[in-house]
């Protein structure tokens, strides 16, 4: 971590707020790096959008050529071994950008956001992981009105991921965030305890 800023990993289950909280912790000028977001840029590559059809078929993207997301995300959260394969491709695509964003950086640390921080392996780089954890329902109520699909889909893909039990067996750091309402007062507080955490001896 000398010859460089500590990387903290920022994770948790859908609709825990996790976004919310990095986006307010870069508001207080922490560098934040959204994995889910940087993944994106995957299926602009022709190679990827290739693999993509072939695997998922020619319904992932729409005659515009748009991804189509759902159908992804349908396939994906109903078998494992199709979410093992599209995360073998993504994982290494987003480490590289990664690697080269994190080395643009001088802040005392740096904040990676990940949906599948453990799953990846990627946090095992970092010097801490927050782990932000809601109730069950909340979560529930947020993924539904943002994403406009039925509770049975949010359920779903709840059930296609790490449970926060087994998150918080790699947690440094466990927040509650019930409502999400005072997510920039959670953000201070956090940002606070990390710089002393961080802070070299």
């Amino acid at each position: 971590m000398a010859h460089g800023p500590a990387i903290v990993g920022l994770t948790g289950g859908i609709g825990s707020g996790k976004s919310a909280l990095a986006t307010a912790l870069q508001q207080l000028g922490v560098p934040v790096f959204f994995a889910d977001q940087e993944a994106k840029a995957f299926y602009l590559f022709p190679e990827h959008r290739t693999w993509i059809a072939h695997t998922f078929g020619e319904q992932s993207f729409f005659p515009n050529g748009e991804l189509n997301r759902a159908h992804i995300a349908q396939h994906i959260f109903s078998s494992k071994e199709l979410k093992a394969k599209l995360e073998a491709k993504i994982h290494p695509f987003v480490q590289g950008r990664f690697q080269a964003w994190m080395q643009q950086q001088t802040a005392p640390y740096i904040l990676r956001e990940a949906a599948i921080l453990i799953e990846s392996g990627s946090y095992t780089d970092c010097a801490a992981v927050v782990v932000v954890e809601a109730p069950l329902e909340q979560r529930i109520q947020r993924v539904m009105k943002r994403d406009a699909v039925p509770r049975e889909v949010v359920l779903q893909r709840i059930q296609a991921q790490m449970s926060d039990e087994q998150r918080s067996r790699y947690a440094t750091l466990r927040l509650q965030n019930p409502d999400g309402t005072d997510v920039q007062a959670l953000a201070k507080h956090l940002h606070q305890t990390l710089l002393e955490r961080l802070r070299p001896l």
